[in-house]
């Protein structure tokens, strides 16, 4: 009897053990891909035409879901402060998409915009805006989510860098990289990813407090029956 009863026990804390291995072996894989060096993307096959699908408002204010992501309110930041001098789909500064503009906005570098006169309103344009979605070579300078974080919030929006809020400059950093497949579209990145991993160990670390609570207990027990058994 005594010997079924300790193997019993064995059973039970061997399939516990065995069970907490496999959650860390998870929040090991949660923190790799959130927290590591991304992986420079593979070179997408040029798209000859970034508008093929129609679109009745391309410039249409976007509308955020009940509960979004840092995607989606990604999206919503780059619509506001990207979008004007980067495009709608990420392709830059094109005369195709300057041509979604009133006629008295299409000439970005005219008289009192953005051709950096001394009496222009708007801050200097270069001509040529670089893409920052789909094409080849779009942010292959930037291998990690936090190398683009740093970048962004250094340098963007020009006229007023570092001048969004610490977790806007996150969640655009999300939404360029899901545009360039290097996210998931229900990736974190940046505190929130942290916030999840530490949630997440805690969980653990609390299964763990309560696995060693009940191994006592068993092996309580089984003292006590030894004593019962075994005068």
């Amino acid at each position: 009897m005594k010997r079924e009863f300790c193997l019993k026990i064995y059973s039970i804390l061997l399939g516990i053990f065995l069970s907490l291995g496999l959650a860390t072996t998870n929040v090991q894989a949660t923190s790799a891909s959130s927290l590591h060096d991304l992986a420079p993307p593979s070179t997408p096959a040029p798209s000859d035409n970034l508008t093929s699908q129609p679109n009745p408002d391309r410039l249409a204010i976007p509308v955020l879901a009940e509960n979004p992501t840092q995607v989606e309110l990604g999206s919503n930041v780059y619509y506001y402060n990207c979008m004007p001098c980067h495009g709608d789909q990420g392709q830059g500064l094109t005369d195709e998409f300057r041509q979604l503009w009133d006629e008295d906005h299409q000439n970005c570098w005219g008289r009192g915009c953005h051709g950096g006169r001394r009496d222009d309103q708007g801050f200097p344009l270069p001509r040529q805006i670089p893409a920052v979605n789909h094409l080849p070579g779009a942010l292959t300078q930037f291998p990690t989510a936090e190398g683009l974080y740093t970048f962004l919030h250094t340098s963007h929006p020009p006229q007023r860098p570092g001048a969004l809020e610490e977790n806007e400059y996150w969640e655009v950093t999300a939404f360029l990289l899901e545009e360039n497949g290097r996210l998931a579209s229900d990736g974190q990145i940046g505190p929130a990813s942290r916030q999840i991993l530490f949630d997440e160990i805690l969980a653990i670390c609390g299964l763990f407090a309560v696995i060693l609570l009940l191994a006592g207990s068993l092996i309580w027990q089984s003292r006590s029956m030894q004593k019962h058994n075994f005068p």
